[in-house]
């Protein structure tokens, strides 16, 4: 093999006027630095939930090297392990939607009266309803009605007006009536307003005295009444006897008591009462301001009587006054006439309005020459019992 000296296997460089000349480049942005860093840094920072774990991690076991110190490391180990597991679902649970909360219609109110007896049967009610329903066509109030020892019933419907303030007819039942109100919109029926109670008596107060007795005597110029009637009564007593007058009312119970003054003889004392309802009642009692024994006068039409010339009849006459000497009606006489020579004739009347009672009889039979009498046994439910009597003489 031949060899070329002088040759060589070095490429030749090209002429220094073809080389390509440098290109300078820009250093970087310094803000675009920093976003790229930031970028990557939170690519390689670890999710939150996983950093709130190890955070808490961390707390947990600084609390448990303390307790171990002190020897209570099962419980609080226990303890701790459901924590970690609670706090751990609830950063991986998945978030669940909470439930849209449904706005009850707001109910009625009815307003309360001022005194809850009555004797009127048919009442108007003000009902107020919230304003956005006023006007409303589908809304509507109604009303319950819960008697005693029953169960609330609705009574009736009423839609609703143009106004916030509603006047609804209402009959009650007799007694305690307690009334509540609901208010419908849309199908949705509100809560029960609070309850307002009426109470229906159409009954008069009856009115007792239960002391002094009707009709009893009363020495001293005042007295003392007692007696019961229905609890908050008004009473008012009047005395005709002297024109005088008092207000009392009775007690929660129904009793009362009040004292009276009262006039010479006989006093009528009339004591009306009101109830809570507005229903009256009266009573009446008659009292005797001194004695208070009745007097009893018998007389007859003959004292001296002659057995051969005798009347066709005797009479006897009983005239009964009361303490006061006025004219006793309504007493009870009760004659007896005793006759020589006849059976005993006894007989039972009442006194009329001028306080008399008269009995005649007959002189019949076989009379023999005496000594005769007459008796009068006056009985008065108020005064209680007086007698009287006449002396007779039968002659030839």
């Amino acid at each position: 093999m031949t060899t070329r000296r002088g040759s060589s296997h070095v490429r030749p460089r090209p002429p220094s006027s073809g080389r390509r000349q440098p290109v300078k480049v820009a250093a970087p942005d310094r803000r675009r630095v920093r976003e790229h860093r930031g970028i990557d840094a939170r690519r390689r920072r670890p999710p939150l939930a996983t950093r709130t774990l190890l955070a808490l991690s961390i707390v947990i076991l600084a609390a448990v090297a303390f307790v171990a110190a002190s020897g209570g490391v099962g419980p609080v180990l226990s303890s701790l392990g459901s924590t970690i597991g609670s706090a751990f679902g609830r950063l991986t649970a998945t978030p669940q939607p909470s439930a849209t909360e449904v706005i009850a219609t707001d109910s009625p109110s009815i307003a309360s009266p001022a005194q809850p007896y009555t004797n009127i049967k048919t009442i108007d009610l003000s009902v107020s309803i919230p304003a956005e329903v006023v006007g409303d066509p589908t809304a509507k109030v109604r009303l319950y009605l819960t008697l005693a020892g029953l169960q609330a019933a609705p009574v009736v419907d009423v839609p609703v007006g143009t106004t916030s303030r509603m006047s609804i007819p209402f009959e009650l039942t007799a007694g305690r009536n307690d009334i509540s109100a609901t208010l419908f919109r849309g199908g949705e029926e509100s809560d029960q307003s609070p309850i307002v109670t009426y109470i229906l008596d159409q009954d008069p107060p009856k009115i007792t005295i239960t002391s002094p007795k009707n009709g009893a005597a009363v020495d001293a110029p005042d007295v003392s009444v007692k007696g019961t009637t229905q609890a908050n009564t008004s009473l008012v007593v009047l005395n005709a006897g002297n024109g005088t007058s008092i207000s009392v009312i009775a007690a929660k119970d129904g009793t009362f008591e009040f004292g009276l003054s009262l006039g010479p003889g006989t006093n009528d004392i009339t004591i009306t009462g009101t109830d809570p309802a507005g229903n009256v009642g009266t009573a009446k009692l008659k009292l005797i301001q001194g004695s208070a024994k009745m007097t009893v006068r018998l007389s007859a039409s003959s004292y001296r009587i002659s057995v051969a010339k005798r009347p066709a009849s005797i009479q006897l006459v009983a005239l009964v006054t009361d303490p006061s000497g006025a004219p006793l009606a309504g007493a009870s006489a009760f004659f007896t006439l005793q006759i020589p020579g006849l059976a005993p004739i006894s007989n039972s009347l009442v006194t009329g309005s001028d306080g008399r009672a008269v009995f005649t009889t007959p002189l019949v039979g076989s009379l023999t020459t005496g000594g005769g009498l007459g008796t009068v046994l006056v009985t008065s439910d108020v005064y209680g019992t007086s007698t009287s009597r006449v002396t007779l003489t039968f002659v030839k």
